[in-house]
């Protein structure tokens, strides 16, 4: 709603002649990447059910990687695709309790890098 409307604001603006609305709307759609972006980056495999685990994580790995084509920023684009082949690594070989812990701690470090490129 709020895009929207800000959206909207920017184009009667625009009529006015009034500029400034293209780094409005770059923010907005920063905003709304990184909303979804961090969505997608709280994946947690379930580890009782390997393979929906590994399906799951190519899943979230292709969404994040649309979404760093979105981006316009590229250091956002960067922290995207780095998460995007963090979850990519994700492997029904790999779901064994030590190596998914390794895993986890791994994303944590990405998860950080994607945080501070949204903000």
């Amino acid at each position: 709603m709020r895009a929207t409307t800000t959206l909207l604001l920017c184009g009667l603006l625009a009529l006015g002649g009034v500029s400034g609305c293209a780094e409005v709307s770059s923010a907005t759609d920063k905003a709304s990447i990184c909303v979804e972006a961090l969505k997608l980056a709280g994946f947690t495999p379930n580890l009782s059910d390997p393979a929906q685990a590994a399906a799951d994580a190519e899943r979230t790995s292709r969404e994040l990687s649309e979404l760093a084509d979105d981006a316009a920023d590229t250091t956002l684009r960067d922290a995207l695709q780095g998460m995007a082949d963090k979850v990519g690594e994700l492997d029904v070989r790999d779901l064994d309790p030590s190596t998914a812990t390794r895993w986890a701690q791994e994303k944590v470090t990405t998860l950080d890098t994607l945080t501070r490129a949204c903000t």
